[in-house]
């Protein structure tokens, strides 16, 4: 049986994911600049930050982009 890939939550765009985002942008990314924005733009840390999404579910995801871009995006 042949694998079949799994596009990760965190690769569907804004737009697709949420009905409150126009961003044609992944998920993944809209974070990465989320966090950018609140750590003065270290990349390190924000590499840091981002490691734990990897693994996190889609429901995990979607709750801390709804409790912290969804204001960011509205702007």
């Amino acid at each position: 049986m042949a694998d079949v890939d799994k596009t990760l939550f965190l690769d569907y765009n804004m737009n697709d994911a949420f009905d409150w985002s126009d961003k044609e942008m992944p998920v993944r990314d809209a974070i990465w600049d989320y966090l950018m924005e609140h750590n003065g733009h270290d990349t390190m840390k924000t590499e840091e930050q981002m490691k734990p999404f990897m693994t996190k579910s889609e429901d995990d995801i979607r709750k801390y982009v709804e409790d912290n871009l969804k204001t960011a995006d509205a702007k």
